[in-house]
Parts: C-alpha cells; structure tokens; sequence
C-alpha cells in the first residue's frame, strides 16, 4: 500500500465508517519521514482534521512520531477554529440581510461541512451564497455596514468580514468564458427558485430563518461542474472527491436524475462524471446502485488519477505580478487535454484570449462591479 492508498484508507475509515481495510498495522511500518510526507499529503489535500482525528484514537509509542502529529495537531486545531469564525459571520450576515428582508442560500464549503461525521473536519476558506437574484440589494445592505465590496473577474463580488472573503454571487457558474455554462447557470438559477427555499440551513441556530442551502439536485449540478473547473485549472483535491463521495452517499435517492443526466450531457460533462465515478469505484472500492451516471473507463481514466494523485505545485510568485502570470499561462498551457474533456468543442485559444483581458483589465483599473 502506497502512501495514497494508506490517506485513503484513513479517511475512509473516518468517513464512512470503512474498517474492513484497517491499515492499522503501517503505524508500526512506516518511517518518520514517510509520516511527514503523508501529513504534508493531508494537508495539500484538505483532509488533515480527518487524518489528525484518525489518530487521537490511535496509542503512539514512538516519541519522534508523537512530535510530529503534535505539530501537524496544532495545525489542524487552527482549520477547526476557522470553521467556528466562518459560522459565526454567516450568522451575522443572515442577521444583516433579514433586517432587509433578503433570504441567503449558502453553499459549497460550509454546506459541504454539513455532510460530514464532524463538520469543522472539512477545510474551507470563503463563505459563498446567492441572494436569488437580489445580489445588488446585498451589496447596498453590506456597504451600509461597512463591508466594502469589490469586483472579480466573473460571477460574484468579494468582501471580508471577521478576516472572511465572502462571495457574493450573482451567477453559481462563470458565464464569460464558457458557453458550456450558460444552460447549467440558467437550470440552477431556475431550480433556485422553483426549489431553493426547501431546505433551511438547519445546522444554524433557529433564530435564523432566512438562510437555506441548495438542495440535492441543484447540488448534483453544482458540484461536478465545480469540480471539473478545479480539474482543469489545477487539479481535483481529495476534499472535493469525499465531497461528492459523502453527498452521493447522504442524497444520491433525492437527486432527480431525469433532470440532471440531460445537463450533464448538454454542457459537455458526461465524459468527466464518467470518469469520476469510475475512479471512485477503482480507488475507494464504492459504488452507487442508485446513481445512473454509466462509469467511463478510456485513456483519459488513469491520466485524471494521476493528476489527483501528482498534482501541480502551488504558484510559487505573488499574486498578480508579472512573473504569477508567467507562471499560471504556463499551467494554463499545459492543461489544454483537461480542457478538452471539461469543455469539449469550446475553443483553447479564445479562452486564453479572454482569460488574458481580465488580467489586463484589472491591472489598468477596468475591472468593475457588475451593473
């Protein structure tokens, strides 16, 4: 078992209660060097509060490993008490927005929480959410608080509360640079309406009524979409797969299918699921009889695990100079067969050239709000 397998089999163990595959017997095997590395992994990953929890459990004789998962402990304490901030502001950004009658959805990391054993183990940074359209009256709502909001290149604002970014979104998908989009963007501002008010944010307190998250089927969409863009952009974190992992498990019978299967054919992403789900089966031993996306096993299969497995480093340079963009263009280019799987039949090239506008526009100061 390679050090990938054995963070999977942690994780699943924790997660979904998978002891049939205990690798309880490596903690004796491995070096101190390789324990750092699968920390370090962990880390990379999003997963460190599951594999640090993993090992509360779990008596250390070793001395130099105890230090080692003490410091890697402390570094996990600090993304649970992230998650208590990141709660906190949502509730007082719900407070703000009920005062003006504004009703909030939020979604992605602190929704996604919600799915797991303990929800302060799955890391996140920003709090995202949709005011159904209402976003411009949020933007008057915030500024009148004090929360300055400013552009991003597409489909939100961005503001800082309590040293949180809040994104403040007016489309759930970039609608600029992918035509592919535009059908998924249409369906789940659709689907906000017709459904977005069913299901309460009920991991709030009772006080709060105005806040709701997006319910299976939108998230059905959402999430795959989300993930594909990360793929093709850099790479797919383990969090993201235990993401859908945990979703499928909880609410694969509320998905209406017979509405999603056709968007994920209309927006090119019938190929990616496929394999996503096939990868799923192969490297986490799951499969779910009730989700009627067909696997897909081609040559792209094994070269999407690597990328999972062997992601790209970190821009090393400073956000926004010269030698950052050097750098991101390089990436850019290199993940052209990513593209081509995400966003079949869209154009390369026009993309890179809409991608570099943006840059341009918000280095001469003509990256504005949206009107």
């Amino acid at each position: 078992m390679n050090l990938f397998e054995y963070l999977i089999s942690i994780c699943n163990q924790m997660l979904l209660s998978d002891n049939k595959d205990s690798s309880d017997s490596l903690l004796q095997e491995m070096s101190l060097s390789e324990w750092k590395e699968l920390f370090s992994m962990a880390s990379m990953h999003g997963v460190l509060p599951i594999v640090i929890q993993y090992f509360e459990t779990k008596k250390i004789e070793n001395s130099s490993l105890r230090g080692v998962i003490l410091e890697w402990y402390g570094k996990a304490q600090i993304f649970k008490q992230r998650y208590q901030i990141r709660e906190k502001t949502i509730c007082e950004l719900a407070e703000l927005f009920a005062e003006e009658g504004l009703d909030m959805m939020v979604f992605k990391g602190v929704a996604l929480a919600q799915l797991y054993p303990t929800p302060e183990w799955r890391v996140f940074n920003d709090i995202d959410f949709y005011l159904y359209g209402e976003w411009k009256k949020g933007v008057e709502v915030m500024e009148r608080h004090g929360i300055k909001n400013r552009p991003f290149y597409h489909h939100n604002t961005e503001a800082t509360l309590n040293g949180v970014l809040l994104e403040n979104h007016y489309d759930f998908v970039e609608r600029m640079n992918h035509r592919l989009n535009l059908v998924l963007d249409d369906e789940l501002k659709k689907m906000a309406r017709e459904e977005g008010r069913s299901m309460k944010a009920t991991f709030l307190d009772d006080y709060f009524t105005n806040v709701y998250m997006m319910t299976p089927t939108m998230n059905a969409v959402f999430l795959m979409r989300h993930m594909s863009a990360h793929f093709v952009s850099e790479s797919i974190p383990l969090r993201m797969m235990y993401d859908w992992i945990l979703f499928l498990k909880q609410h694969a019978k509320d998905v209406d299918w017979k509405r999603v299967i056709p968007l994920y054919e209309k927006s090119g992403m019938t190929e990616f699921v496929g394999i996503i789900m096939e990868l799923i089966r192969l490297h986490f031993h799951l499969e779910f009889p009730d989700v009627p996306i067909v696997p897909v096993a081609n040559e792209h299969t094994d070269k999407v695990w690597n990328g999972i497995v062997f992601p790209p480093g970190n821009n090393p340079h400073n956000k926004y100079s010269i030698h950052y963009f050097v750098y991101e263009t390089k990436t850019f280019l290199d993940n052209r067969w990513k593209h081509q799987i995400v966003y079949p039949g869209e154009s390369y090239f026009l993309l890179f050239l809409h991608y570099a506008w943006s840059v341009i526009k918000r280095k001469i100061g003509l990256l504005k709000v949206k009107e």
